[in-house]
């Protein structure tokens, strides 16, 4: 067999192994009950291109991580999307995170927010009223590990003398094929990898930046 060959050979070879590495690790979840397929992407690092969370203020010790992935319907027609049903669960100490904020973009727009639900009426004096909405079910508490401390951000909407904390849930959203962001905020450094989950479905083991 002259070099040639053998190079030609050996460059389909290498092709044929990239293409079955990546169709390995490509981590695809379908979802039959919800008539959806979930894409896990990528993690990484809250950095400047992404929304603005409204969290402000980092603590020591704590950081935002991001969790992009694809969502798709089956039947690839438009029908409601509860993004609720994420959720995160730490490795080494085990923790379970409720989503800070959950961004979607369709169609190459820009990223626009879940809106955000709380089953607390805010104080009187607080610009977010329409947050206001009890009839929405909070379906994150369907799904609570039994024996996994969760962590829960409140997010305050008064003032630091006067404080008016809420833990929100989103508002269901009709979707067809979109990219979501999730974010959520990690209580600790030392914490460095965790399983993204959608209701009882795990969609990717991962490393938390």
């Amino acid at each position: 067999m002259s070099i040639f060959k053998t190079n030609k050979a050996l460059i389909i070879v290498g092709i044929f192994t990239i293409l079955v590495y990546q169709k390995c690790y490509t981590q695809m979840t379908t979802i039959e009950q919800d008539s959806i397929e979930i894409e896990f992407v990528k993690n990484n690092k809250l950095k400047n291109k992404y929304p603005k969370t409204y969290i402000g203020t980092i603590l020591n010790g704590f950081r935002i991580t991001v969790l992009e992935v694809n969502v798709k319907t089956l039947d690839l027609k438009k029908r409601k999307f509860d993004p609720n049903k994420f959720y995160l669960v730490s490795e080494k100490p085990e923790f379970q995170y409720r989503p800070l904020d959950i961004f979607i973009t369709e169609n190459n727009n820009d990223y626009s927010r879940f809106e955000l639900v709380t089953k607390k009426k805010p104080e009187p004096s607080s610009k977010m009223q329409e947050t206001y909405n009890p009839n929405i079910k909070d379906t994150y508490l369907d799904y609570k590990i039994d024996g996994v401390s969760g962590i829960i951000i409140p997010i305050n909407l008064g003032s630091p003398k006067f404080p008016d904390k809420h833990v929100f849930h989103f508002k269901p959203k009709v979707i067809n094929d979109s990219k979501i962001l999730i974010y959520f905020y990690i209580s600790s450094d030392f914490i460095k990898r965790g399983t993204l989950y959608y209701g009882n479905e795990e969609i990717a083991k991962t490393d938390l930046k």
